[in-house]
């Protein structure tokens, strides 16, 4: 179906309702979301979105939201609408992984014009099931509302360089980061529509994805297809019904994931080995894990080394800029990508990640 008119950025909640989004954006309802997006956008879009899965009740105790089938309708709808040029999820957290067996992604088949889908967390299937369709474009980035938790942690990480060589501790540090993401909440809600609006024109956003190579080897200059995400949602697409779609053969597999102890994340990752994925892959991009606080690169690391097949050689890149970290840059998902590989002073090589933004244009 060919659409008239401006292109469309459908501002969507497959996973938890944007409810929680509401506050930071500092808008009363799905109406007042919608408005903001709109505002952040600018002339050149038009944004929609049905205010009624945005803003709905979910209950934990009765197995969260209860509109699964109205969120299938809507995904379906979407995928067929030339005229939608972008879905933007406006959170993560959960309910949609459930509703994958639902999904009929062979509806991307029959799109004249891209689509590119913004999502990160629980939307990691739906960012990878899209994208490795001809007329798909998963961008693997985070939503919308997750600048203000994002930044809350970075300034508390970073809390006596920001407030000038202070020592906060306990609710004066925990006040201080509220207050320092608060702040900057606006500018970097328009920044992420900016990086948005770019992408969609063939342009690159305003940061790159870059990283350390850790272990294994890499020429200057290679080509390298990502999938994955989450990792604790990699796992549930290692099943018969999806294994095929998003298996890592020749690929790079990146995972990255919040608040799992060490034994969990080595529980998934011998889920992946099980799969085969760690002997099909190409390399591994280990993007932030972190608990609370605390850092969890360097025993992410060391679990991974008791999955890895030995004599293969997989090549590690690691980097800061992918994952439930701030800030983040968008890491594409399905499509080959060039990676520049540069040996630094310090002995180890920097990795760039360099998309061909021109070539995957949307509008």
């Amino acid at each position: 179906m060919r659409g008239m008119g401006k292109p469309i950025i459908h501002l969507c909640a497959p996973a938890s309702p944007a409810t929680a989004v509401f506050e930071a954006v500092g808008v009363k309802d799905a109406r007042g979301l919608i408005a903001r997006v709109q505002a952040a956008v600018g002339d050149g879009f038009r944004v929609t979105g049905k205010p009624a899965l945005l803003d709905c009740f979910f209950d934990e105790r009765r197995g969260g939201r209860r509109d699964d089938a109205a969120r299938v309708r809507e995904l379906h709808a979407m995928f067929v609408r030339d005229d939608v040029a972008a879905l933007v999820a406006a959170r993560g957290g959960g309910w949609m992984t459930r509703i994958l067996p639902e999904v009929d992604f062979s509806l991307m088949d029959r799109r004249r014009k891209p689509l590119a889908v913004f999502g990160f967390s629980e939307l990691t299937p739906l960012v990878n099931l899209v994208g490795r369709h001809a007329r798909g474009r998963g961008y693997y980035f985070m939503t919308p509302g997750f600048p203000k938790p994002g930044a809350e942690r970075y300034a508390r990480l970073n809390a006596t360089r920001l407030s000038g060589g202070r020592k906060l501790r306990g609710r004066a540090l925990d006040a201080f980061a509220g207050d320092w993401a608060a702040k900057r909440f606006d500018t970097e809600f328009d920044a992420y529509f900016r990086d948005v609006r770019r992408i969609l024109a063939g342009q690159p956003p305003e940061r790159s994805v870059t990283g350390v190579l850790e272990w294994g080897r890499l020429p200057a200059r290679s080509r390298a297809t990502f999938v994955g995400g989450c990792l604790s949602l990699m796992t549930p697409l290692t099943a018969a019904l999806f294994c095929k779609l998003c298996d890592p053969k020749g690929k790079w597999l990146v995972l990255e994931d919040l608040e799992e102890y060490p034994y969990r994340i080595d529980r998934q990752f011998a889920h992946l080995k099980l799969a085969g994925w760690f002997e099909r892959c190409a390399g591994v991009l280990i993007g932030d894990f972190h608990m609370g606080d605390a850092d969890q690169r360097a025993e992410t690391l060391e679990i991974l080394r008791f999955h890895l097949p030995k004599r293969r050689g997989v090549p590690v890149v690691t980097t800061r800029d992918v994952g439930h970290t701030w800030p983040q840059a968008v890491l594409p998902v399905g499509r080959g990508v060039t990676l520049h590989c540069r040996r630094t002073m310090r002995g180890k090589a920097r990795v760039t990640i360099e998309p061909p933004w021109r070539a995957w244009r949307c509008v």
